[in-house]
């Protein structure tokens, strides 16, 4: 019998010991966590079981081993002969220790890391430095304290992403397969390691399930891809519950879909989780989990030459919108659809670099007038995160044009309004959802009665939008059906035009004090721009990419020249 490191020491202290132990006196022995001894425990007891000995808490004071001292001396003589050393390269070690740390939530003792690995606690620290390495552009981060051992830190979601990453660098998918189909597979550390995790189960009721619904849906994915996607939803199911009660870093806009394909393989899943798993998604996952369903099947999928995964991307994109905003000192994360635009460009971006296909970015001399300073704080902050992928200055230019989109996005067209409604709340929803629809820069903040709205702050909305008369200056709000007419509509227009020039003019005058000059907004030849309506334009020399150019982001038109935003 193959006795883990971990149970041959909390055998060894129950036998020693003059009384019973309890799982606390356990853990610090060991070093390690509680959870981690009683997650331990099962195959504690199969072990000594095997010698015909009992495992007895009965007395609610602790762990001891009942038997006879015949038995006691077997298992006793039988751990002299165990084998438990392991025999692991550096980068296997390095991985093991970022895999268990990322499993774990707890501090961990770099004793009891050593203990594991069969190693010294100086080799131990000696591999940190390497393991921080490989943290970087993650948005995890390292965390030592003094007595309590050493622990990662950060997101959730990035943490699953980076696990998934390090785990399929180290188990191949027919090797992944075989395991899974009860197979003869190679003997393999990370295996082990999914063993000991509590892995095996979902995994392979997930692999067995997941057959019926390829068949059925006549899915086309590579083994590479279904390992990718089983493990990380494995790691959903498993870890489910660390999400309730946290505001993931990554804000997901994925729209849904328009494909009864990608929705019936989305209920497949979610019939999974709840019948096998009993799962029920929480509110701030779902957009998530549409996310991973989206990334296997929807229209965003991109197949990469698996030196950088979709999912990794986006953790790199969550990390740079992060590090951009902290040193240019703008809130570019409230943006909600920046992450997903930067995904999609991204994931083209870096198809076209692995396969040796270069762009010319005409306006790039443009792109850099328009901001020095966001510029280079976006080309320093994107080769750092994205390193060791070299990214040609060209590619730079274009991912800067986003950023400067969402900024003219969120200083000058997001107008707040407060929507006054008395006729029920099938009318308010009916105007709130013609508003949002026809005008894509209104934000419909609150919905409210007519006898609450001398109880609401207004300063806090740009307008306000009523169904029926108001006790307000004319200037501040306008009165419509909830139908919304054509009159109205022209109406709603100007009041939004309006607003939005102030707000221009508010922004132009923070960025000159900033400065000490005013911004230069980017300029460039957009053929396909027509009327006041998006439409597809020519990337100007950017391979495949299209590009809309929405004209309710049209800043002015100059010599010809449209000035405007441009996103995926």
């Amino acid at each position: 019998m193959l006795i883990s490191d971990r149970s041959k020491e909390i055998i060894e202290n129950l036998m020693n010991a003059n009384g019973p132990l309890t799982v606390s006196a356990l853990s610090k022995k060991l070093g390690v966590t509680e959870r981690t001894i009683y997650r331990q425990i099962p195959e504690v007891t199969e072990i000594i079981e095997s010698y015909d000995l009992t495992l007895d808490n009965s007395s609610g004071n602790g762990f001891m081993i009942f038997g006879s001292l015949y038995n006691l001396k077997r298992l006793n003589s039988a751990f002299e002969e165990v084998k438990t050393e392991q025999n692991y390269s550096n980068k296997e070690r390095v991985d093991i220790i970022l895999l268990t740390l990322l499993n774990e939530d707890d501090y961990i003792k770099t004793q009891a890391l050593a203990i594991d690995l069969n190693t010294s606690s100086q080799t131990i620290r000696n591999d940190y430095q390497s393991m921080k390495e490989k943290l970087q552009g993650h948005n995890v981060q390292f965390e030592t304290k003094k007595s309590e051992g050493v622990r990662l830190t950060g997101h959730e979601i990035p943490k699953r992403h980076l696990f998934v990453n390090v785990l399929l660098q180290n188990i191949a998918p027919d090797n992944f397969f075989d395991w899974l189909k009860d197979n003869n597979y190679r003997p393999n550390h990370f295996i082990d390691l999914l063993k000991n995790f509590d892995y095996e189960e979902p995994l392979k009721v997930l692999y067995q399930k997941m057959q019926n619904v390829i068949r059925k849906r006549h899915l086309n994915i590579s083994d590479k891809e279904l390992q990718e996607f089983l493990v990380l939803i494995a790691i959903f199911i498993k870890r489910h519950s660390y999400i309730n009660d946290q505001e993931d870093i990554l804000k997901l806009t994925i729209q849904d879909s328009n494909t009864d394909y990608e929705d019936h393989f989305r209920q497949d899943i979610l019939k999974i989780l709840e019948v096998d798993f009993k799962i029920q998604l929480y509110d701030n996952e779902r957009d998530y989990f549409h996310w991973m369903i989206h990334l296997y099947v929807g229209r965003s999928h991109y197949e990469l030459n698996q030196q950088i995964s979709a999912f990794q991307n986006l953790d790199h994109i969550s990390s740079l919108i992060n590090e951009i905003e902290k040193k240019f000192h703008f809130p570019f994360s409230e943006d909600k659809n920046l992450a997903e635009n930067l995904l999609l460009h991204i994931n083209m971006a870096m198809e076209r670099i692995q396969s040796g296909i270069t762009v010319t970015n005409p306006m790039l001399e443009d792109i850099y007038q328009s901001d020095p300073k966001l510029y280079e704080i976006v080309k320093e902050s994107f080769r750092n995160i994205f390193q060791p992928i070299k990214i040609p200055e060209d590619e730079i230019g274009y991912i800067v044009i986003y950023f400067i989109a969402s900024m003219d996005y969120l200083s000058k067209n997001s107008i707040s309004v407060l929507v006054v409604c008395s006729t029920g709340i099938g009318s308010s929803k009916m105007l709130r959802s013609r508003l949002e629809r026809e005008f894509s820069e209104i934000d419909v903040k609150k919905i409210i009665s007519l006898h609450k709205l001398h109880d609401e702050k207004l300063d806090q909305y740009d307008f306000i939008i009523s169904t029926v008369p108001l006790d307000l200056d004319e200037s501040k709000y306008l009165c419509v059906s909830p139908l919304l007419n054509e009159e109205e509509k022209e109406k709603v227009i100007k009041k939004e035009r309006k607003k939005r020039e102030a707000k221009r003019r508010k922004e132009k005058g923070r960025k000159e004090k900033q400065t000490g000059k005013g911004h230069i907004s980017l300029t460039g030849d957009c053929p396909g721009y027509s009327g006041s309506r998006p439409t597809e334009a020519s990337t100007c020399g950017a391979s495949s990419d299209l590009l809309l150019v929405s004209a309710s982001r049209v800043a002015a038109t100059t010599g010809g020249h449209h000035r405007a935003q441009l996103i995926l």
